[in-house]
Order: structure tokens, then C-alpha cells, then sequence
């Protein structure tokens, strides 16, 4: 039989890690191997047992889970984690995804989504709940995939935090194309800042969170 996936829990609320548990409970391939009430319980698990998976909270006693998240990164950049959050501030979603998570859900978010997730995220994947998605679709239904190939790259550039000047030399154009690009880009999907265009770039796939340093 192939070794479970070593999962940790962190979270303050008891209800919510129970909730885990029983969301997991039928599958022999997934291991809870710890649970962390705060957060200097939980990074200290993480480094000492090295899951493959970190299941964890946002705002927590001690550390947060954003102070986690960078810990990881910096420290054991091949375990994964997710968030589980009530937070849908936009600013806190794209704090957390440019900190490394793999996934990010509200915790009001459907039994299945959870599960979904952490075998996603398992499998490599990133993951965001149908909510998380709203953010990042914004003001209409408009995809990626009806951008110009250069209108593509320019939206990866600054999603990565690519200044105008920066992307105008890697893409070998002039600055006010960047800027008329951006605008462009803001108009046809609908985003109104850069986070918001962020997250559609995460969520088309032009940005991944496992592979890509994303940047302020």
C-alpha cells in the first residue's frame, strides 16, 4: 500500500479541524499526522514534521498564516499549503497567494470544494473556491483566452509585479505600449487594479503560485 499524503491542520477553531477530519476520515491515502491551535504550535510542526500538505487558517493565536506561508516558502518550499479562510478581502487572497499557497477557500465553502482542493493541490495543482474565482473574473465573463498573445504576456508580466518600465525592456517595446496594454487589459477583463488582474492570471493559468515568484 503507497504511503498516505501527511496532512496538518492549523486552525484555532476545534468545530473546523473535527470538520476536516470527518471530510478525510474514508480516505486511506490521506494521513492527519497533526493539529496546531495557533500559529507558533503549527510552524513549529510543519519544520519538525515536514507534511505534505499544511491545511491552514489566516488569523490565528501567535503567528498568522500569512507569517507561516512565508516561513515555508523561505524554508521547506516543497510542502504545500492551503488556505482555509474566512478572509475574502482581495488584498488578503493575493497576500497569501504571492506567500506560496496553493489553494485558497472561504470556510463557508461547499464539503466537496475542501476535498477537491486538497487532492488538487496533492496532485500539484492550484485551487481556488467559486468565490475566490468571483474576485478574480470581476465585472464580467470576459477570459484570458481573448487576449492577443503580446496582451498575455504583458498580463503575466504584471501579475509577476513587473513595473511598466521593466516589462517595456523584457518584451523589447516602448513604455507607452505597456501602459496602452494595461489599459486595455483593465477594460476587456474587467478588473479594476492590480490585484484584480493578479487573480485572473493566477486563475487562467498565466501565473501559478507553485512555480512563480509573484511579486508586490
Amino acid at each position: 500500500m503507497p504511503t498516505p499524503h501527511r496532512i496538518i491542520i492549523a486552525d484555532d477553531h476545534q468545530l473546523l479541524r473535527l470538520g476536516i477530519r470527518a471530510v478525510l476520515a474514508t480516505r486511506t491515502d490521506l494521513e492527519i499526522v497533526s493539529e496546531a491551535a495557533d500559529g507558533d504550535t503549527a510552524l513549529n510542526d510543519i519544520m519538525t514534521m515536514r507534511p505534505d500538505l499544511v491545511v491552514l487558517d489566516i488569523t490565528m493565536p501567535g503567528k498568522s498564516g500569512l507569517d507561516i506561508l512565508q516561513e515555508v516558502r523561505l524554508n521547506a518550499p516543497d510542502i504545500r499549503v492551503m488556505v482555509l479562510s474566512s478572509h475574502d478581502e482581495p488584498h488578503v487572497v493575493l497576500d497569501a497567494l504571492k506567500r506560496g499557497a496553493r489553494a485558497y477557500l472561504l470556510k463557508d465553502c461547499m464539503l466537496e470544494d475542501l476535498h477537491a482542493a486538497i487532492i488538487a493541490v496533492l496532485d500539484g495543482h492550484v485551487f481556488l473556491s467559486p468565490q475566490i474565482e468571483a474576485l478574480a473574473s470581476a465585472a464580467n465573463d470576459t477570459g484570458t483566452e481573448t487576449l492577443t498573445t503580446r496582451q498575455q504576456e504583458i498580463l503575466r508580466w504584471i501579475a509577476l509585479g513587473k513595473s511598466t518600465k521593466e516589462i517595456a525592456r523584457l518584451l523589447g517595446i516602448s513604455p507607452k505600449t505597456v501602459e496602452f496594454h494595461r489599459g486595455q487589459l483593465i477594460q476587456r477583463l474587467g478588473c479594476r487594479d492590480v490585484a484584480s488582474l493578479t487573480l485572473k492570471a493566477v486563475r487562467s493559468g498565466l501565473v501559478d503560485p507553485a512555480r512563480d515568484q509573484i511579486s508586490a
